[in-house]
């Protein structure tokens, strides 16, 4: 059944008792069943009805063995065990055979502590000397008849958390429902009529706690908790001197002052945890405190990057006691930088490559003085330019034209530039300025700058600027005409400055529909046009460029004859 099913189902209790074990299969007497609410074997519907025991679902942690097991939730072995009978409940499920079982699980015998009925509502009034309102773990949870959730027989449930003096959580078994955990507030309603101490879990000190320190006047010693089960106890210190309380002696760890100076310490620590009762141990004792020294608890640490321009720092560290002073020296694989004695030091470009350290010296009156070195910084490491804008090149990348070079920004800006300007990536014999002519040399090529920044103490840094289109030439084209009778000749021509012949081809277009693509030879392509109506047309030449030359388009007039077969003259 689904746990949201398995919920809606009550959670009874049929709280009554075998009057004597072993006779389980006898029924009851009417006295008997009119005095214990009826005995199992002869419930009416109503009878059980009566004796149910009904939680707000939204109480459930979870309702039955197999459901609790996989939440964690165990039932103390019960599941294997409930067809025995405990103090003479009957076996099943069964509040108070389930609590009955808890009890002797905890090591209580199996006799019922009190004679007399054994239905739940008469636990708590059985046993009035150790039943009150205080919730403990191991405690017997107890409703009387009618009270909060119970029926007409009550209730009772193991106690197995105590979340606040106004929250439990319990497990519980049911007569007519099934084995369940459950939280209960006081605010709803069915808080217990009391709880049952009849064997408590107690807090159990599995190992006191530990001093360890120096036993000295401005040493530090520190307690451990000592081991307790449950494991999640809350645990308060105490320090004695002499056995004799120490006022300000409250934390996990005491500071020996001058005023501790032969006396023996211990400590004692207390746990507690809502539903146990508070326990305390004390610790074994220290030897006698001797006469102290300044202690450095924090060790002195350097801070910031160990690269040229950077500036390192030093934390002096903490002590014990304070120092009366605290003086530092800077050192560069191991040996003393002359005038270096402040709390940062600015890393030259002398310092590359080597390792820094700081050496703090810590002084007071009536004590040693102590030195304490840091770990070495990694070595120097040179600086890095920053590059907020990389180099560009300007101007139009053209035969005659001159570019120039935007170095860009850097840090730091006092940095040496060198300029290399490249063809093709491949760096150009002698161009090194600022400026570049581009000359007949460049076409084809693109062209690029690289700038390389230098300074004392840095990392070399080479960057280079994006190329520029490929140089190309401004090509002339010619066209020349050659009347036939019924058809035009063209010759085309295309040279460039710098260019000794000029490769590629040209697509012709002529108004009217005709299109035609030629290569050039030598710079020089031939066609002919015809099959045009007569008259005026207009001719498009496209040279479509080449590596070292520019794409150009270029128009023309052209006087187309007659076609052939028209019966017209030219």
């Amino acid at each position: 059944m689904p746990l949201r099913n398995r919920l809606l189902a009550p959670l009874a209790c049929a709280l009554v008792s075998v009057l004597a074990a072993g006779l389980l299969t006898l029924a009851p007497t009417a006295a008997e069943a009119a005095t214990k609410g009826g005995l199992v074997h002869r419930q009416t519907k109503g009878d059980k009805a009566s004796q149910r025991t009904v939680f707000p679902r939204s109480s459930y942690l979870c309702y039955g063995y197999q459901d609790c097991k996989d939440a964690g939730m165990g039932n103390a072995g019960y599941a294997a065990a409930n067809d025995k009978m405990y103090w003479r409940m009957y076996s099943g499920h069964n509040c108070t055979n389930y609590a009955a079982y808890r009890m002797v699980h905890s090591g209580l015998p199996n006799t019922r502590p009190w004679s007399g009925g054994g239905n739940a509502m008469y636990w708590g009034t059985s046993m009035p000397k150790i039943t009150n309102g205080t919730p403990t773990v191991g405690a017997v949870a107890w409703w009387k008849a009618n009270t909060g959730p119970a029926g007409s027989v009550g209730h009772v449930a193991y106690v197995e958390q105590v979340v606040s003096a106004d929250e439990v959580i319990v497990s519980q078994d049911s007569w007519g429902g099934d084995f369940s955990w459950a939280v209960i507030t006081r605010s709803s309603g069915n808080w217990p009529s009391g709880f049952i101490h009849f064997n408590d879990v107690t807090m159990v000190n599995k190992k006191a706690p530990v001093i360890s320190g120096t036993t000295k006047v401005g040493g530090t010693l520190t307690a451990t908790a000592g081991s307790w089960k449950p494991g999640d106890v809350k645990v308060s210190y105490q320090w004695y001197a002499d056995g004799k309380a120490v006022k300000r002696g409250k934390q996990a760890t005491y500071v020996l002052g001058g005023a501790r100076l032969g006396a023996t310490m211990t400590v004692k620590t207390t746990a507690t945890k809502m539903g146990y009762a508070t326990t305390s141990v004390t610790s074994a004792a220290t030897s006698s405190v001797l006469p102290g020294q300044i202690t450095n608890t924090t060790a002195p640490v350097l801070g910031g990057v160990a690269q040229v321009d950077q500036t390192l720092s030093v934390d002096t560290g903490a002590w014990n006691p304070t120092p009366d002073s605290v003086s530092v020296q800077w050192n560069a694989d191991g040996v003393p930088i002359t005038g270096a004695t402040g709390a940062t030091l600015a890393l030259g470009p002398d310092l590359v490559g080597q390792q820094i350290t700081a050496t703090v010296t810590a002084r007071r009156d009536s004590y040693d003085d102590v030195v304490v070195t840091t770990t070495p910084s990694a070595a120097v490491a040179p600086g890095t330019f920053t590059v907020t804008r990389e180099p560009s090149v300007l101007g139009v990348a053209k035969p005659g034209q001159t570019l120039r070079l935007d170095p860009g920004l850097f840090k730091p800006v006092d940095a040496g530039v060198q300029v290399q300007w490249l063809r093709d990536g491949v760096p150009v014999l002698n161009a090194t300025g600022d400026t570049y002519f581009v000359s007949g040399l460049d076409l084809g090529s693109r062209i690029s700058a690289q700038v390389t920044l230098t300074r004392a103490g840095y990392e070399t840094s080479v960057r280079t600027s994006l190329e520029t289109t490929r140089v190309k030439a401004t090509p002339k084209l010619a066209l020349t005409r050659e009347k036939l009778s019924h058809r035009v000749k063209l010759t085309v021509d295309v040279t460039a400055p710098d260019v000794p012949q000029v490769d590629g081809a040209v697509l012709v277009k002529v108004q009217g529909g005709f299109r035609q693509e030629v290569t050039l030879t030598n710079g020089r392509a031939k066609l002919s046009v015809s099959g045009l109506p007569r008259g005026k047309r207009t001719v498009t030449l496209v040279f479509l460029g080449s590596d070292t030359v520019e794409r150009t388009v270029k128009t023309s007039a052209l006087w187309m004859p007659a076609p052939k077969g028209s019966g017209k003259g030219s």
